[in-house]
């Protein structure tokens, strides 16, 4: 018999995880990559995929980024994708969840990436390309202050953007 103790507990559980889901508190790890640098993008082998080194809104000068990230909402991220594809080839999109954990690692302090493959990394938030899947409106991003992955990030937030391609 329902009664409303029983249905609090009830909400009280749903409540409890949906925020397990949208919200990962454990760190990700990198797992294992194999990087090649070739000036402005970097080669990860074992995921076959091409990486800017730098954030949408930095420049690579003189073996570095130069410059601050571009925090945008998500809707600004199709135009700069195309901006991209223009300048330097086509293919480039936001990285998956899973293809964006893999560049964490964990440092003593942040940001938590290789900041010899990826120097001047923002260490906040970053798109990804996947979509959580109880909540449509909030893409999945990574924090590289953190190391965690956020599943509940609002499309208006602004936030940092780098992008992947298929080799």
């Amino acid at each position: 018999m329902l009664d409303a103790a029983n249905i609090k507990n009830a909400f009280l559980c749903f409540f409890v995880s949906v925020g397990i889901l949208t919200v990962d508190p454990r760190p990700v790890h990198a797992q294992e990559t194999t990087f090649v640098a070739k000036g402005p993008i970097v080669i990860d082998v074992l995921g076959g995929l091409d990486w800017m080194r730098c954030s949408i809104g930095q420049v690579w000068e003189n073996d570095t980024c130069v410059g601050s990230a571009l925090l945008v909402p998500f809707a600004s991220v199709a135009s700069l994708i195309e901006r991209a594809e223009r300048n330097i080839g086509p293919g480039w999109r936001l990285p998956s969840r899973e293809e964006l954990e893999r560049l964490i690692v964990i440092n003593p302090e942040p940001p938590m990436i290789d900041q010899n493959v990826f120097p001047n990394t923002y260490p906040g938030l970053y798109w990804t390309g996947d979509t959580n899947w109880l909540m449509s409106n909030a893409p999945w991003s990574i924090n590289f202050f953190t190391s965690y992955a956020y599943g509940r990030a609002d499309k208006t937030r602004t936030v940092a953007v780098r992008l992947v391609r298929p080799r």
